[in-house]
């Protein structure tokens, strides 16, 4: 198959969909497929473009002999609202402009949402030729800028959310990362649109790296919390360390290790200053992310009230895959929450809740051998997020999608 994967994330990006679309792209190269990637230029997760991107409109390069097409996005100094919208559509425009390769027509295009400017581009790209497309929903993200209150523009949510059921139903296949998000997928592109569930993976470098480490014991520090990965408003971190601290005695010997970057990193850091046991340090590259994973205590996953219904965070899967405990700070209807819930490898905690952040870190520390038992349950429920497995579906579904031309413009 000649495979078109259009992303805004992709290497040498980190993080969330930048590390696991870049191991979609290299699974089905290694497949045999012909792939061919456009997306912009590098800035996740520091929301700053390198000096060497700095005024460029285009650039064509290869990795690991992948033809790549980087097109210009707007990146704002900070990640507003506005700020945001402006980048969407500064990265339709040079999609809809630049965003193909001359003489090569691809048999099936895959896009992803958060990103609303690479699935609304859909509707302009290959116009009138049939070729089927997929997205991937990682992330309602309509609703969850409506909802944390990033967008405030008057008026502009009934459009905002039409404009993304739109783009969403320029697919005749969508799939998303969770059960209760698969619900809300469907009825918002409606019941003539095919809709999957299919969660993310462990990619490929990042398992090797845990087998890797797999053959030397587990040496766990007792009461440090890990927390690795995006620093944004979603995540509700500094809301969480005002929850920490309101636990009085419960948190006064437990440590807070956190690594990541982002939109809220500046705000993050001034709220950790005069505060003693909790550190933040920059995005660890993989030997060290695992190694500080198998020697925590438990994996700290945190979400803000009112979003998590809109998404599922992938730091979660490398917990499970090295056996780490994990504290849930979310809603416990979320799919988070669910998770956490059906496989048994944590718990949940609700946003706000001190006395329960107490209860849990009072019995982690005095009866240790519980964690031993949720660890064990995370490396359980790690099978469900096999690479090969998830990827396979993937291809076949792109497959299905060549064999039927059910393209939707």
């Amino acid at each position: 198959m000649r495979i078109h994967l259009v992303t805004n994330l992709f290497a040498p990006d980190e993080l969330a969909g930048a590390s696991l679309y870049s191991d979609l792209a290299r699974f089905l190269r290694e497949r045999g497929h012909d792939v061919r990637v456009t997306t912009t230029f590098s800035y996740y997760p520091a929301w700053r473009l390198r000096p060497e991107d700095q005024k460029i409109s285009r650039r064509d390069e290869t990795w690991e002999s992948i033809p790549v097409r980087r097109v210009s996005m707007y990146i704002p100094e900070r990640p507003t609202g506005k700020g945001r919208l402006l980048s969407d559509f500064s990265f339709l425009l040079s999609l809809v402009r630049n965003g193909t390769f001359p003489e090569w027509t691809p048999d099936v295009v895959i896009s992803a949402l958060p990103m609303l400017s690479q699935c609304l581009a859909q509707r302009f790209l290959y116009v009138g030729r049939g070729i089927p497309r997929l997205i991937v929903v990682q992330d309602f993200v309509v609703e969850a800028a409506l909802e944390l209150g990033i967008l405030k523009i008057p008026g502009a949510a009934p459009f905002l959310r039409g404009v993304q059921r739109w783009a969403l139903r320029s697919a005749r296949t969508l799939s998303t990362i969770s059960p209760q998000m698969l619900v809300k997928l469907q009825a918002q592109v409606g019941k003539d649109r095919r809709t999957l569930f299919i969660p993310n993976w462990i990619h490929g470098s990042l398992q090797a790296e845990i087998d890797r480490q797999s053959q030397q014991p587990v040496e766990r520090e007792s009461n440090r919390l890990f927390y690795s990965g995006n620093l944004g408003m979603k995540q509700g971190l500094p809301d969480f360390l005002d929850q920490f601290q309101a636990t009085g005695g419960a948190g006064m010997d437990w440590r807070i290790q956190i690594h990541g970057g982002g939109a809220e990193r500046e705000r993050l850091a001034e709220a950790l200053v005069g505060r003693t046991g909790c550190a933040l340090g920059p995005v660890l590259e993989e030997s060290d992310y695992i190694r500080a994973l198998r020697s925590a205590t438990a994996c700290l996953v945190t979400q803000r009230p009112g979003v998590g219904a809109n998404f599922l965070p992938s730091k979660l899967l490398p917990a499970l895959a090295t056996g780490t405990p994990v504290l849930a700070v979310c809603e416990s209807n979320s799919p988070l929450g669910e998770e956490v819930r059906d496989g048994g490898f944590g718990e949940v905690v609700p946003p706000g809740d001190a006395s329960r952040l107490a209860s849990v870190l009072g019995t982690w520390r005095r009866d240790p051998a519980s964690l031993l038992k949720l660890g064990a349950h995370a490396r359980i429920r790690a099978q469900r997020y096999a690479r090969e497995a998830i990827l396979s579906q993937y291809e076949q579904e792109l497959k299905k999608l060549v064999g039927s031309k059910s393209g939707a413009n």
